[in-house]
């Protein structure tokens, strides 16, 4: 998952210089048969509600994920950054430019009610 990692590093530091800054973006692997992760996200200039942003953000991934790569992935989750959970994110770690932190996947399953059973915070970092 490192490689996969630095990748999507890259890609959250040209969202952001396009768009800008990012206030969360997550990875969970969530328990079930398919192994596959989800990307979490949330930032001003994204709205959950619109194709175009999940348009905008699959197409970032592709340009640098290989398919083997994308594959890994079951599904972008955009949230509004007014989300009780994008401020319990926030709350945990600040992580900036060029981090990454691994999350504690038993407080995070006990806080959302599923079994995560890995979780990586890349970005989480509200503006100045």
């Amino acid at each position: 998952m490192g490689e996969i990692i630095e990748k999507l590093k890259l890609a959250i530091g040209s969202l952001e210089k396009e768009n800008g800054p990012l206030l969360i973006c997550a990875l969970f692997l969530r328990d079930d048969a398919l192994e596959k992760w989800d990307i979490i996200l949330a930032a001003s200039w994204l709205n959950p509600k619109e194709m175009r942003a999940y348009e905008l953000l699959s197409s970032k991934l592709q340009n640098f994920l290989s398919d083997s790569e994308l594959v890994q992935f079951s599904r972008i989750v955009i949230l509004d950054q007014s989300d009780p959970i994008i401020s319990f994110l926030l709350e945990l770690e600040s992580v900036k430019n060029g981090g990454y932190k691994e999350l504690s996947a038993d407080a995070l399953s006990a806080k959302f009610r599923f079994t995560i059973k890995k979780a990586y915070l890349l970005r989480s970092h509200r503006p100045e």
